[in-house]
């Protein structure tokens, strides 16, 4: 049974008591309501830059190593895992995947609550969808729920307090959106209604296995463990859809507001979330750049100061990056020695940006980790707090950038909106190169046209997308013939 979606909107004045209840309720009818066309198409792109990014993820060393680890599990269920050539439990493909999507920082974000809904709800749901024998339209809607849950569940709990506190929002939201989308495909199964209930129980799960610190931002090397923290969330969807499906495993019911909820464990004081009728998928910003998100935006700025980057960084006496003191924090490791905090770094991705460009994937490689170019314009770089452009924060991204040449001149700009974001997306053309990208670097295979072209083809069935996802990586020399 399909609903239309009910309108809403705005801001609420305080924090509901019964905040899980309430976003349960609204999750439960976006997954039992069908999509207008806008929403499809944002689906379909989202899925997109998750296989694209993934295939290129899949290759790195931290994934190779658990898609080995997960072969102990070959033939326990229908799931095809990335990486591998056999099938498993979906928790297990949904391990593996969750991790190759957010293994280098390419992978899709949402803004307010500083996370990567598809490197966590995508992998869940395609491993369940898998086993479910769940129809596209199905897997669509399923996702749109769980973006639609971990967007409300981290806005209530607060993204921001989530990092000052030391968790990192992908890690801890991410279970209750791939719960979600889990949930909704178990329904679809039964031919059943999502219910709120469901959901809680679910989320009642979820809650207890919320966990992942951000320590890995915090030293300059051991930080590969953060590319894991979304495959566990999305193994742990998995796992609290099919634990809220036992009657005897009860779970808390106030996941979100309790006294010892997400809110109060991980995040600030609960804040208040309200229903609307434009889904949270269409605030999800695509990732052109292989760094942070912050600096995205600074990034978009040094562009413009540079003509392009095509001025010789010999003429750069000092570079000065403003915005909020979260940078400060977490993001001024000096001389990095991992990719991890390679791409957390903003001194490194001014000095590789400003070195190699904008799309040089592997300058965050270890090869170039001590690259003395890089190492030079990194000197030049330091951060001022600029209480204006915190403001836009979490919301959205802003930062400056100030140049200051050897001949004493100066160049300056601030970019609110980077590339990718809602306010200036990337088109279809734009993702797939990214696989291009990626491949030039002899890392991943050009398959994001034949992709995209399963993508979009509503006859292809959810299992066809997961064994086409893992065929792409298991044998690219014949991907112009099975792709």
């Amino acid at each position: 049974m399909q609903l239309r979606r009910d309108s809403g909107g705005g801001v609420a004045d305080a924090a509901p008591a019964n905040a899980t209840a309430m976003i349960a309720g609204h999750v439960a009818r976006v997954a039992n309501s069908r999509l207008y066309e806008n929403d499809t198409e944002a689906l379909r792109r989202l899925f997109l830059d998750n296989f694209i990014v993934s295939l290129w993820g899949s290759t790195r060393p931290w994934t190779r190593q658990i898609a080995q680890w997960t072969r102990r599990f070959a033939g326990t269920g229908a799931s095809p895992v990335l990486g591998g050539d056999w099938s498993a439990d979906a928790s297990v493909a949904a391990l593996v995947h969750g991790t190759a999507s957010h293994s280098f920082e390419l992978d899709d974000t949402h803004n307010e609550t500083l996370s990567h809904p598809g490197a966590a709800i995508i992998p869940a749901a395609l491993a369940v969808a898998a086993v479910t024998g769940a129809s596209r339209v199905e897997l669509f809607r399923a996702v749109a729920a769980g973006y639609e849950a971990m967007a409300m569940v981290g806005a209530a709990a607060g993204g921001l307090e989530t990092v000052h506190r030391g968790f990192h929002p992908t890690a801890i939201f991410g279970t209750f959106g791939a719960a979600a989308a889990c949930v909704a495909l178990h329904a679809y199964e039964r031919r059943t209604l999502v219910t709120p209930e469901w959901l809680v129980r679910a989320w009642g799960h979820a809650l207890s296995q919320a966990s992942g610190s951000m320590q890995f931002s915090a030293e300059a090397s051991g930080g590969e463990v953060k590319r894991v923290h979304a495959g566990f969330a999305a193994r742990n969807g998995v796992l609290a859809a099919e634990f809220a499906l036992m009657d005897a495993v009860t779970a808390p019911q106030l996941a979100i507001e309790g006294n010892y909820g997400l809110a109060a464990l991980f995040g600030g004081p609960l804040r208040a979330v309200v229903p609307s009728e434009t889904l949270r998928i269409h605030e999800i910003s695509l990732k052109p750049y292989a760094c942070c998100r912050l600096f995205h935006s600074t990034i978009d700025a040094l562009a413009e100061l540079t003509d392009n980057f095509s001025m010789p960084t010999a003429a750069i006496r000092e570079i000065v990056i403003s915005g909020p003191q979260l940078i400060a924090d977490q993001h001024m490791l000096a001389k990095p020695t991992s990719t991890m905090a390679a791409q957390y770094s903003c001194p490194y991705i001014v000095g590789a940006t400003l070195s190699y460009g904008p799309y040089r994937y592997d300058a965050y490689d270890e090869a170039f980790l001590n690259d003395p170019g890089i190492r030079r314009i990194a000197q030049m770089v330091r951060f001022e707090c600029s209480e204006t452009l915190t403001q836009y924060y979490p919301a959205r991204f802003a930062t400056g950038a100030r140049i200051d040449m050897q001949d004493g001149s100066t160049r300056s700009g601030i970019v609110v909106d980077s590339v990718g974001t809602p306010a200036k997306p990337l088109t279809v053309e734009q993702i797939i190169a990214k696989g291009d990208g990626l491949a030039r670097q002899d890392q991943a295979s050009p398959a994001g046209k034949k992709l995209a072209a399963l993508i979009w083809d509503d006859a292809e069935s959810s299992r066809t997308l997961a064994q086409a996802l893992a065929l792409a990586y298991t044998q690219p020399a014949r991907q112009g013939a099975d792709l």
